[in-house]
Order: structure tokens, then sequence, then C-alpha cells
């Protein structure tokens, strides 16, 4: 070994490495930033669940399971005024719903026969287990404390776990991927693709040429949004021979969701490419920008259990907003207004990347 030699490519590297401000950044300061996030955001403790209560005003019992559930902030309350119950689980403004029986929680106690009702979202299995668990032991704890005894009274805790009865795990991991993969397709395929004109210089020929920027976007973008619906046909066929996973929902709002989700995605492909001017640096940024929108999607790790922050960037995250349409399309069948609450959002996050993705370009490829 020539120790020689073995010096001056040291010295080579480094100083190309140095050159690189942006190879830089991606290698010393972007894994500190997933390291804060990725500790902040995975998190296997279920709280923020979101709980309504169907009973009389009146029944005693029945407030005060309620009310201790929330005092346990493990739970938030869910304005229960004129919505049912079930409609609230199944349009996602409740993961657990809590139903006295009709002649009331506190008169069937008394009697010595009890029922009650709880329905549980269960598109998130982690929070399904999660409130079952509290649930039981914060209704047992509420009749002891209220008769002053051990529980002698048979409570009839009538469970039904909704949309995934039997908390298979494919059933949430198969409309997560479908996220993720055409998330990752579309951002690969757009920003790969810019980068090779940038870095094999044709893309100062296709400037030069008589077209707009436009042209060329669109040109860079629509073929890959073909390619990435086929990725996502496949991915759910795939789900539903191999896994069995059930499709609930109406494949025209599936189909909806995906077209609306091309626009924040696209964006984000373009928008990154503008910061790259090779094949390397464009696949060094997908890592950085795949991993903290995936991490903070909600896609494999709840959000509402993240930090504040975290909580209000996923808000903003477009695959967080995909990732739930596209599992309540598949495993609930959701109405049009769960739709275009998470597409609206989609939409006005698109609408920003776009206009600092052309702005990007206009300038970084002038």
């Amino acid at each position: 070994m020539n120790i020689k030699v073995l010096g001056g490519f040291f010295k080579k590297e480094i100083i190309a490495l140095l050159r690189d401000p942006i190879l830089m950044m991606a290698i010393l300061i972007m894994p500190v930033v997933q390291m804060v996030v990725l500790a902040g955001a995975i998190t296997f403790q279920a709280d923020n669940l979101k709980i309504i209560m169907d009973a009389r005003p009146n029944d005693v019992m029945m407030n005060q399971i309620y009310n201790h559930a929330i005092g346990t902030g493990l739970f938030i309350p869910v304005n229960a005024d004129k919505i049912d119950p079930v409609a609230a689980v199944q349009g996602g403004m409740a993961d657990v719903a809590i139903i006295a029986p009709d002649g009331g929680f506190t008169h069937d106690v008394a009697q010595g026969n009890a029922e009650i009702q709880i329905l549980i979202d269960s598109m998130n299995i982690l929070k399904a287990h999660s409130i079952e668990a509290y649930l039981r032991g914060i209704i047992t704890k509420t009749i002891v404390d209220a008769t002053g005894t051990e529980l002698g009274t048979p409570i009839d805790m009538n469970v039904r776990i909704l949309f995934n009865p039997q908390l298979d795990t494919k059933f949430f991991m198969v409309p997560s991927m479908v996220a993720i993969l055409v998330f990752l397709a579309l951002l690969i395929l757009i920003a790969v693709s810019i980068a090779k004109e940038k870095e094999t210089g044709t893309m100062e020929n296709l400037i030069a040429a008589p077209i707009s920027k436009y042209d060329i976007i669109l040109g860079k973008v629509v073929p890959y949004v073909a390619v990435a619906f086929l990725v996502m046909l496949l991915i759910v066929i795939v789900g539903m021979i191999v896994f069995h996973v059930p499709f609930a929902g109406s494949w025209f709002m599936f189909l909806l969701a995906f077209l609306v989700f091309c626009v924040p995605a696209c964006g984000v492909g373009v928008w990154l490419a503008t910061y790259t001017h090779t094949q390397q640096q464009a696949m060094l940024g997908l890592i950085i920008v795949a991993f903290l929108s995936l991490m903070l999607s909600g896609a494999i790790v709840s959000t509402e259990n993240m930090p504040v922050v975290l909580r209000w960037i996923s808000y903003i995250n477009p695959l967080s907003h995909y990732a739930y349409l596209v599992r309540s399309i598949m495993l609930k069948g959701p109405d049009w207004m769960y739709f275009w609450r998470h597409a609206a959002a989609m939409m006005a996050s698109g609408v920003a990347i776009w206009i600092w993705a052309l702005h990007r370009f206009k300038t970084t490829l002038r």
C-alpha cells in the first residue's frame, strides 16, 4: 500500500466534498435532523384518542366514565351535539364511541345487570388495542368507586371493532404502502429525470428550444404520473388478492384521491430537482425528503401521538392526508365530506409547493 497515494486520494475526496455544500449538508446536518424527528415521532403509547358518548344527560355513571376517560389525559372529547356516534367513528371524527343502553347505564347497574357498547375504529391497530384496554380499566374502576365494593355486578362490555375486526396488521399496512410507494415513485422518477438532464447537459438544449418551461415540466411530470398510476393499481390488486384486504369504498373516489395527491407529490419532485445538479445529489435529497415525509405522515406511526410541533407539520404534509384517504377508502368507505376535507388540504399544500418549485425552476435553470 502506497501511503502517499492514499493520502493524495484522501485529500482529493475531502476537497471535493467540501466544494459540494448540498452533499455536506446531507451528510452532516440531516442525520441529526432525522434523529431528532425520529426520536420525537415514534412512540408506542396511544394518546389523544378522540372519544364520543351517547347517553342520557341524567345517566350519572356514564358521565362519570366519560369524565374519567377525559381526565386521564389519554382521551380528548368530541362535541356530540347532533352527531351520531357510529357516523362519528365512520367519518374519522372519533376513534371510539361509548353507547349506554336504552334504559340508562346507571339504572342497569343498580338492577344488577349492565351492558355498555363500545365502538372502536381499528384502522390503527395499536390505537384499537390501547382503547379497549384503557376503557375496560376505566369502566371497572368507575363502577367500583361508585358502589364502594369490588366489582360484583356482571358488566357486558359489547366491544365492536369496526373496519378491521380481526385486527389484522395487513389491513393497515397495505393501504399505507399504496400511499408510500406512489409518493416514492413520483419523487424518484421526476427528481432523478430532471437531475439527469442537468448532469448530461441536455437541459440547456431544452431551455434553448422554442418551448416554455411549463412544457418542459409537464413533459417531465405527466408520463411519470401514468407510471405511478400503474404502480398504485398493481399494489392494490396484489393486496386484495394475496392479503385479502377489502375495498369498501368508491373506486372513483380512490382514483380522484390519487389525482389530487399527484399535485403536491409532483411539485415536491420538481422542487427537489431545482436544488440538485447531479443524480447523486437527487438521490440524497430523495432519501432526506422521503424519510421526513414518511415519518410525519401517519402511514406507519400515528401522528396523534407526536409532539405538538411535529403534529402541526404532519397536518401540512400531503402524504399524511393521502395515507388517511387511501386507508379510509379501502377499509371504511367514507363520505364525500371526509374526502374533500383531506383533498382540500392536499391541494392547498400542492399550490404552495408548486409556486416555490416554479420560482426555483426559473431562477436556477435560466
